[in-house]
């Protein structure tokens, strides 16, 4: 079952995150969560231009714990789907991330190992990449997620920072990422990726602080030579009574000694309800020339519901495939024990002319109501489009979800 379905989830009652960040401090907190799902769709893989009927179940199960204490923080969270598919069952997907945080003050801690397991043949749109901040993140190897197989990402981060009273602040961060496929097509390879960083705060006055950023990473794909980059990043922040404008501008330098530049400003506005956010830039492609970036993100709180809106268009300095993405949705509480949801989301990537696009996009809406103090029933229906350079599939499904959330402490 497609993502979205567990998106719909998690924003009626809190999710598993939601129960670990609620937990007052100190102690040990536990949540749970169980969810069993039923849907009736068309071509749910979008694989095919065919007309293809099915219907599904998955048994969604999350787990959390958390400690924590007035300096430490250590979490860590679950999840598993049990999917049943043409009489078939399977739990090929699971995902789970520990993290550990410290902070002191003038000092902070962070690391954290998180891994996901997923079946390639329910990646098919841009909701299946939908990061914490509701903002659509897609991997580089999006564009090849078609057939079947399994995808395996295993991240490791940590980050050190120190000086946050003093007038000059220093940052180190730090990452691995591996990424295994199994029996999956020819175009998907293995690959390992690190990235360091070097990083600099400059209070200049009260209004006016520096970042300079210096960065090496480097990718190992499988039958591939390695690829390396470095880059130096500068950065003013501008405080402002509205909210912050920032001006960056970057330089990286590939394994070949090929440098490329890339400049943006931001500017965050505080509404007197509400808030935006808004970016423009310019990146150096492959091909040194200047292409545009841009982002906007709103959000504006109702009386009884939520409206949020954002888009971007984005491109990596010295990359020729830039990527446009927006999403769109809107929460109306209908009474004090049901609620109405509706979304959207497009992205599409494409070459600096416009050609061998991948376009994909997915409208859904979902109804919610509290059949008690603890069990959930959502209904709705979602419609699915991908388009691989003209050849278009569909989807449209409708489910039933009934869900129950568990927190306790010891």
């Amino acid at each position: 079952m497609k993502r979205v379905i567990s998106l719909f989830l998690l924003a009626s009652i809190s999710p598993l995150s939601g129960f670990a960040q609620e937990a007052e401090p100190g102690g040990v907190f536990f949540t749970f969560d169980f969810a069993q799902s039923l849907e009736a769709s068309t071509d749910s893989d979008l694989e095919t231009t065919e007309e293809e009927r099915g219907i599904e179940g998955l048994t969604t199960l999350s787990f959390g714990a958390v400690t924590e204490t007035r300096t430490q923080r250590l979490s860590f969270e679950g999840a598993t789907n049990i999917r049943i598919d043409d009489g078939e069952l399977s739990n090929d997907e699971y995902s789970a991330r520990l993290a550990y945080r410290r902070t002191s003050a003038d000092a902070n801690f962070n690391v954290s190992l998180q891994t996901r397991r997923s079946d390639i043949s329910f990646l098919r749109d841009a909701s299946d990449f939908i990061n914490d901040e509701g903002e659509i993140e897609l991997p580089d190897d999006f564009e090849d997620l078609t057939g079947e197989g399994i995808r395996a990402e295993t991240v490791f981060s940590t980050s050190l920072s120190w000086g946050e009273t003093m007038p000059v602040g220093y940052s180190v961060t730090a990452s691995q990422t591996l990424l295994r496929y199994e029996d999956a097509s020819a175009d998907l390879l293995d690959s390992d990726s690190a990235s360091l960083s070097f990083g600099m705060r400059l209070n200049i006055n009260e209004v006016t602080t520096g970042n300079f950023t210096l960065g090496y990473s480097q990718t190992d794909e499988v039958g591939e030579p390695l690829a390396e980059s470095t880059s130096l990043t500068g950065a003013l922040t501008f405080a402002r009574p509205r909210g912050d404008l920032t001006t960056s501008l970057t330089i990286s330098r590939d394994e070949l000694g090929d440098t490329f530049w890339a400049a943006s400003v931001e500017r965050e506005f505080v509404l007197p309800t509400g808030s935006l956010t808004g970016a423009l830039g310019a990146v150096e492609d492959e091909f040194g020339e200047p292409r545009f970036t841009g982002s906007i993100a709103f959000s504006y709180p109702l009386p009884t519901g939520q409206i949020d809106l954002s888009a971007a268009h984005s491109l990596t300095a010295g990359d020729d495939r830039a990527t446009t993405t927006f999403s769109a949705g809107y929460l109306q509480e209908l009474t004090p024990i049901s609620s109405m949801r509706v979304g959207f989301d497009f992205a599409q990537a494409s070459d600096p002319d416009g050609s061998d696009p991948l376009s994909t996009a997915s409208l859904s809406a979902s109804y919610g109501v509290s059949l008690t103090e603890d069990w959930q029933l959502n209904v709705g229906a979602a419609s699915r489009l991908r388009d691989d350079d003209g050849v278009e599939t569909r989807s449209n499904s409708v489910f039933v979800t009934i869900e129950r959330p568990f927190s306790f402490r010891p």
